[in-house]
């Protein structure tokens, strides 16, 4: 044994830690992919009186860029046109969406 360096004496290969990232990603995943649809509206939800649905008390953060526009309806009574029923809720002064852009 020369240094007297006990790292010296251990084998190492290489495919130790390589091995390890599999069963990391393997439990990362399911994470990753419950959090993709959590709080997302969407058309197949349960519509109100009107087809009016109303937004979630939680907020999405990020939206997907699909265009598919909705009609949505303030807190102050006015209604605007959004990209997508995703888009409508994060905002937070819009109470409910339609499922059509707002006429004139």
């Amino acid at each position: 044994m020369t240094g007297g360096c006990i790292a010296g004496s251990i084998p190492y290969n290489s495919a130790m830690r390589i091995s390890r990232l599999p069963s990391f990603f393997l439990t990362l995943l399911p994470v990753l992919l419950a959090g993709c649809n959590a709080v997302t509206p969407s058309r197949d939800g349960g519509s109100s009186a009107g087809g009016w649905q109303a937004c979630e008390a939680e907020r999405p953060k990020v939206c997907t860029m699909i265009y598919d526009p909705v009609c949505a309806r303030r807190s102050t009574g006015e209604v605007a046109d959004y990209a997508s029923p995703c888009n409508a809720c994060a905002d937070v002064t819009v109470t409910a969406w339609h499922p059509e852009t707002c006429e004139e």
